[in-house]
């Protein structure tokens, strides 16, 4: 048999202690190795050690169809074959059979294989763990390894043990002594911890003794504090009750004598708290009542007339002292800001009291209020708005249009157009600087007397409107917080109604002073500026969360923008109605009309659309900051460009009229070109992209291409007629499907006339035609950018008669010295083109 459990002497409780899990410790193919050595070593294997000779024994196969022996398990196992234990076992079963089939019960192999294995009794899970037990002791590792038999080796173990049990029972006996001696100290030990022990116990049962008597006093000290609390709470209630109905002699002295003054606001309050304690129908809600409504209670009975004569006293000495402080409002040169910071608001629990106590006397403050305050603002803005009308320099009068009569704009001694005369009427280069200090200070007038200023009127209309905005920011704060009741809500309606009451004739002179100024106002850049300003300031106020001026900025821009409507149609008339002899004699340079419109234009587009320059840095980045869409409100944006567009078309109806004055065709190109270009120059200087550029753009090349040809015909008419000719056959051949095997019969004797005519003459021309930019057109890049159209269109045709030459000879024509090369022209061009 192989070896088992009983044979290795290992108990299951060993075996179950000690096991160690065969994932843990090895593969599967490791503990197959260790079975089949096992197995191997056993005394019966020899017979399985080597598969059967079939050389000697020739019918084994006949009989055995699947042989099986140690060697094939083996390599079995070291090639994988063996996925687990159980085909393992099937394996060692068929190599027995196999020998029990083959040999007959008789014989001495068939007896080999009967005792080699009984593989029924084989426990592989049990052998998994005496193998790996095994494995840890090195002593029987070596002797699984050496094939040593288990059952003399575990022999051999036992007789040992028995020697050492022997020899240690006698080294037991040698030190008997010693052990007496250790037994008696550890008696002795055992005998003084038990007396230890009792001690503790009885310490144990005296804390248990201490233990009740704290447990005691810590329940009387519950009781103490509860009582304690109730007492408090009492005593809470009580002081209560008696500071709200006790009235102290130094109150009444403070309420009837004393001075108005911080201490007198504290016995105010004081004083408002008894009366409301007094006035509550239903016990007070703190229990300080202690269930009774106060004003039932006999010591409420004994101070109630005193209460309401204090009562009485405070709001008359209130009244008394507030009305005391609108006449000092009412001072002339008065600072009302600082009164207001400095004495009323301080004080703002008087109104509070009054307001509580004596509403009848709350309003008529309030009215007296509203009244000195409307006087003196009155006065404030009136002085504020003349001061400032003395520095106001008118800018346009009603013949300030842009059409107007020559006479009007000579000089006393001069015939000439004066066009510096009141170039400032469209002009906004200057002015446009308002925008820049929307929400700066207000002017100050003796700043402004000391520097003698000038000023157009959209400056004093700035300064009116930031000295109103300022104003009117701090009044609105000051009265939310001077007169603020305990309702919340109802203190920001009365607070605004107050407002009104106090700036109502502060809006209307502001208003009527505007009003006055748009009567007889011609100026329409001034009027949009205005506009401007207005929703700059709108702005101000909505970042500053002040909606009490929301009225009045509608107002004033219902004011402006008829205005701006009415003076608008002025100009647009005046360029309807013009009579071209009255606008002066025509020369080749730019008119004053169109300088006029262009400087109007690009001030209203600059003005009313997005520009390259961006609204942020117009504007500052700060609060005056306006977008597009802010001036298009209402469509009144849409509006100022639907009108340039009807102006720009009668401003295009006149020009065609003043150049119509010209006989000459490259006149009027020259004429047209000049006045174009100074209306897209100074769209470009006020850098306004608009569709307005877009047309005056097409219109100037346009204008271009035509005086490109007119100068070109003057000096190269031969030559260009030629090649258009000469295009137009080709073109007709072609469009009338006419077959061509070469090129359109020429007239050499016309192409050699020309050759030589243009080879003398050509950089002549070229000349000339340059020194005629030079004088036609007044500005100098535009004149180049012709200048160049020329010379490029020359050397186009030119390039064109060259081909035509070409095609019209097989062989180069005797003339051929005489053909000037394209790069002698390109050369010439260069020379004028340095300067481009």
């Amino acid at each position: 048999m192989v070896p088992g459990v009983k044979e290795a002497g290992w108990s299951q409780a060993v075996i179950r202690n000690n096991r160690i899990g065969t994932r843990d410790q090895g593969s599967l193919k490791s503990q197959l190795s260790q079975l089949l050595k096992a197995v191997s070593n056993h005394r019966s294997a020899w017979p399985f050690h080597e598969p059967v000779d079939t050389s000697v024994v020739v019918d084994y196969l006949d009989h055995i169809k699947e042989p099986v022996d140690l060697q094939l398990i083996s390599k079995r196992i070291d090639s994988g074959t063996y996925l687990s234990k159980a085909t393992f076992k099937a394996d060692l079963e068929k190599m027995c059979d196999n020998c029990m089939t083959y040999n007959t019960p008789d014989t001495n192999y068939y007896k080999q294989s009967d005792e080699a294995v009984d593989l029924d009794d084989i426990d592989f899970d049990e052998l998994d763990d005496y193998l790996e037990l095994f494995q840890q002791d090195g002593v029987i590792k070596e002797a699984l390894s050496k094939g040593v038999d288990l059952r003399e080796y575990a022999q051999q173990i036992e007789e040992e043990l028995r020697a050492a049990e022997a020899a240690s029972v006698a080294q037991y006996v040698m030190k008997s002594a010693d052990i007496v001696e250790l037994h008696d100290e550890v008696q002795d030990c055992d005998n003084l911890l038990a007396k230890m022990q009792e001690m503790l116990l009885g310490f144990q049962a005296d804390l248990g003794g201490i233990s009740d008597e704290i447990r005691h006093l810590q329940d009387e000290s519950i009781g103490m504090n509860v009582k304690l609390k109730n007492r408090r709470e009492t005593e809470e209630k009580l002081q209560t009750y008696l500071d709200q109905v006790a009235v102290a002699p130094s109150l009444v002295k403070t309420i009837d004598e004393g001075e108005v003054n911080e201490t007198y606001l504290h016995a105010l309050v004081t004083l408002n708290g008894k009366l409301r304690y007094a006035a509550l129908s239903e016990p007070d809600a703190t229990g300080s009542s202690f269930d009774l409504v106060p004003s039932q209670t006999a010591a409420f009975s004994d101070v109630d007339t005193q209460l309401k004569k204090l009562q009485v006293r405070a709001i008359a000495r209130i009244r008394e002292f507030l009305l005391a402080k609108m006449n000092e409002i009412k001072k002339p040169k008065t600072n009302v800001q600082m009164v207001q910071q400095n004495t009323l608001l301080p004080m703002k629990y008087l109104v509070t009291f009054l307001a509580d106590n004596a509403p009848e006397v709350e309003e008529e403050f309030r009215e007296v209020y509203a009244e000195a305050m409307s006087k003196t603002l009155v006065n404030v803005f009136r002085s504020y708005h003349t001061g400032l009308m003395k520095f106001h320099e008118e800018v346009a009068t009603r013949t300030d249009v842009i059409v107007v009569d020559e006479q009007s704009l000579k000089g006393i001694f001069s015939s000439r157009v004066n066009l510096s005369k009141r170039n400032d009427t469209f002009s906004v280069t200057e002015r446009e600087k308002v925008l820049e200090t929307a929400s700066a200070p207000p002017l100050i007038l003796h700043v402004a007397q000391q520097e003698g200023l000038k000023l157009p009127y959209e400056a004093v209309f700035r300064n009116v409107q930031q000295h109103l905005m300022d104003s009117a920011t701090s009044e609105y704060l000051f009265l939310i917080e001077f007169f603020k009741p305990s309702n919340q809500q109802e203190n920001v309606f009365r607070s605004r109604d107050l407002f009104l009451r106090v700036f109502a004739k502060t809006l209307s002179l502001c208003l009527e002073n505007m009003e006055n100024y748009l009567f007889t106002c011609y100026d329409a850049i001034g009027l949009l500026l205005m506009i401007r300003l207005t929703y700059a300031q709108r702005l101000v106020m909505e970042k500053r969360r002040i909606p009490c001026l929301d009225a009045y900025f509608d107002r004033v821009s219902l004011l402006l923008w008829p205005r701006f409507k009415a003076v608008f149609d002025l100009n647009l008339m005046s360029v309807k109605n013009a009579k071209v002899k009255k606008i002066g004699p025509i020369d080749l340079h730019p008119h004053f009309v169109i300088r006029r419109y262009a400087e109007f234009a690009s001030s209203i587009l600059s003005l009313s659309l997005y520009t390259q320059q961006g609204q942020s840095s117009k504007a500052g980045g700060d609060d005056s900051a306006i977008s597009s869409a802010q001036m298009h409100e209402n469509g009144a944006g849409d509006m100022v460009l639907n009108n340039l567009t009807v102006m720009r078309d009668e401003i295009l109806v006149l020009l065609a009229r003043l150049s119509e004055q010209h006989t000459n065709a490259k006149d009027k190109c020259v004429f047209l070109i000049n006045n174009y270009d100074l209306v897209l120059t100074h769209f470009e200087e006020r850098r306004v992209i608009s569709d307005e550029t877009s047309k005056f753009e097409e219109l100037l090349a346009g204008q271009r291409e035509k005086f490109v040809e007119e100068e070109l015909m003057a000096y190269y008419v031969k030559l260009i007629q030629f090649v258009r000719q000469h295009e137009q056959i080709t073109l007709g051949k072609g469009a009338s499907g006419t077959a061509s095997t070469g090129s359109p019969q020429v007239d050499t004797a016309q192409i050699e006339k020309i050759v030589r005519e243009f080879a003398g003459t050509w950089k002549a021309g070229i000349e000339k035609m340059n020194g005629n930019v030079m004088t036609y057109f007044s500005n100098f890049r535009n004149g180049m950018e012709i200048l160049k159209q020329v010379l490029t269109q020359l050397l186009l045709y030119y390039t064109r008669f060259v081909e035509i030459i070409k095609r019209s000879y097989q062989r180069p024509p005797p003339f051929n010295s005489e053909i000037v090369t394209t790069q002698e022209i390109l050369y010439e061009i260069k020379k004028y083109s340095r300067s481009f």
